[in-house]
């Protein structure tokens, strides 16, 4: 099947193209059945394999494009591939990025004439064939650096409004990745957001001065009980106040050592 096939199906159903958006990995056109209020269809086009950067591009737009057009459940996006589609990734990104249940629904993915390939699932039933085999409990230790690589690329759906909000949006991400991701977890009377192996993750929105102080006497604390600590902070209100927290990080001989901090604007 070729994408103008696929395109073929909707016309003889009545739809016709009314847009072609070329994107920085695929092509979105979209197709509508009646006016007004007809039915509307979202299609992201990649020819070739899916991987990261083309899928968070296809569920990113497809959230911008769902809410510029009022679509409801009625419409629907459709991620297509002319090569291989790794089904879990695509499913597990696709609730990370996705919060409301009724748009996450309305999107599904489809490859071309070939078949889908699913090597996330492969890898996790082999793992659970060897542990069934050993009664071994597989742990798998996160890389620091991929960890750092992964928030680094992390870009969320929509402004948050709160701490909470991109705490939210950003553990849920994580986990897509990292099912053994732990939160909430006490270290020195403080609770720090997430924690992967001994890796502590501290997530903080716009936050103040005063907020800084209180999260580097936090930081000591959690720097006694794990391995590295990363800082995320989400739209910074004051640059300044940002410098100053690091400078103080850095004489302590911890910035980029011990405590990283990634920013997200």
């Amino acid at each position: 099947m070729t994408l103008e096939k696929e395109i073929l199906k909707y016309e003889k159903k009545g739809f016709k193209v009314e847009q072609k958006r070329t994107l920085k990995h695929g092509v979105r056109f979209f197709l509508k059945k009646g006016r007004l209020f007809g039915e509307g269809v979202c299609l992201y086009y990649i020819d070739g394999d899916s991987n990261l950067d083309n899928l968070r591009e296809c569920l990113k737009d497809y959230v911008r494009f769902y809410e510029e057009q009022g679509f409801d459940a009625s419409d629907r996006g459709l991620l297509v591939f002319t090569g291989n589609l790794e089904e879990k990734l695509f499913k597990d990104l696709r609730k990370a990025m996705i919060s409301d249940t009724d748009v996450r629904n309305t999107i599904k993915a489809i490859s071309l004439g070939k078949e889908i390939i699913e090597k996330e699932i492969e890898k996790e039933e082999s793992k659970r064939k060897i542990r069934k085999a050993t009664k071994e409990v597989d742990v798998e230790i996160p890389k620091l650096e991929n960890v750092i690589e992964k928030i680094k690329k992390f870009s969320p759906h929509k402004m948050p409004k709160k701490e909470k909000e991109l705490e939210n949006m950003l553990i849920s991400y994580l986990s897509a990745f990292y099912p053994n991701i732990r939160t909430q977890m006490t270290y020195e009377k403080a609770r720090i957001d997430a924690q992967l192996g001994k890796i502590g993750i501290e997530i903080k929105y716009q936050p103040s001065a005063s907020e800084l102080n209180r999260l580097y006497g936090q930081v000591d604390g959690y720097c006694k009980h794990l391995d590295k600590v990363i800082i995320v902070i989400g739209y910074e209100k004051s640059r300044e106040d940002i410098e100053s927290f690091q400078q103080r990080l850095r004489e302590r001989n911890w910035l980029n050592n011990k405590v990283f901090v990634i920013l997200i604007r």
